[in-house]
């Protein structure tokens, strides 16, 4: 009975499944494993071996408690009575793994790089849309088709209650159904009647309105505009149903989604000057002397450029 188990808990390894779904077959295993040291004690204490009996029958009632836990914790969302794991962690020392990493995230192969290209990270900033009622509801709309192509999963990236818990507790934030976030598969920006207004959709056939750029970093568009060329680097779905902690447990509430966008800069491009009209030596030396900081060859203002001002 034990090399069948043995056997099978090898060739599970060889599955790539999600880690709770090969907790829960090994949960299944270790309740048969458990079953049979019951079998083996009574059949001790049947043949007149009492010590062996009492001393498996003992290490069986033992690890049926821990099958007890695990299958609370894999199979439901509620919390085991007399839980006794956290305190075995502290007595040795292990800290819980509570996220799932796939092998190309260990290994660290590849990025995901948006469909429009990739912009220097030092070149972005986060930008703001405003949204009429109809922008947002294209938004409601978009995520809702997201989900009926299943490209977005509102399961809390796998946690369970416990896990949400948790984290909640360690950061004081609410936890989102739908995770950091996911990138929307088509995005683009258009200048329309000197707005700058994001398109978004499952593909270009089906982009809609989503909103107008109104700040980029801590400045408003228009400054911005005037001394920087702007591209949308990404967009992301975000917000929608989120857990946070009720008096005693978790409640769920519901909030809309939004997109989040970044947006890259670029200095607009400088008319290339002409020998002929290249300054002199003290020309350039005046020049210097008398120049004062100008906000046109600075960036756009982030929040510690604000500070240092």
């Amino acid at each position: 009975m034990l090399s069948f188990l043995d056997m099978v808990n090898h060739y599970l390894g060889y599955f790539n499944i999600s880690v709770k779904i090969k907790n829960r077959a090994y949960t299944i295993l270790g309740a048969l494993g458990d079953f049979y040291l019951f079998y083996i004690a009574f059949r001790y204490l049947q043949n007149g071996h009492p010590f062996w009996g009492l001393l498996i029958l003992l290490v069986a009632v033992i690890l049926l408690y821990f099958v007890f836990l695990n299958v609370v914790y894999y199979f439901t969302n509620k919390k085991a009575p007399f839980d006794i794991s956290p305190k075995i962690e502290k007595w040795l020392h292990m800290k819980p793994k509570t996220e799932e990493t796939t092998p190309q995230a260990r290994r660290g192969y590849g990025r995901n790089i948006p469909a429009n290209g990739y912009f220097d990270e030092k070149k972005i900033l986060p930008g703001k849309l405003s949204t009429t009622v109809q922008e947002a509801q294209n938004v409601q709309n978009l995520a809702t088709q997201l989900q009926q192509n299943r490209l977005l999963n509102l399961d809390y990236s796998g946690l369970g209650d416990r896990e949400i818990m948790e984290q909640v507790q360690k950061d004081g934030k609410p936890v989102y159904a739908s995770g950091p976030g996911i990138l929307i598969p088509y995005f683009e920006m258009q200048t329309e009647n000197d707005q700058l207004v994001v398109y978004a959709g499952l593909n270009q056939a089906d982009k809609q309105r989503v909103g107008t750029v109104s700040t980029v970093g801590l400045q408003n568009v228009r400054d911005v505009r005037d001394q920087f060329d702007l591209y949308l680097a990404n967009a992301t779905l975000v917000g929608g149903p989120f857990k946070v902690i009720g008096r005693t447990t978790l409640i769920e509430q519901e909030n809309p989604f939004t997109v989040a966008v970044q947006v890259a800069y670029k200095h607009h491009d400088q008319p290339a000057t002409s020998a002929a009209s290249a300054p002199t030596r003290e020309q350039r030396y005046e020049r210097q002397r008398t120049a004062t900081p100008s906000s046109t060859d600075s960036e756009p203002m982030t929040r510690r450029s604000r500070y240092h001002h």
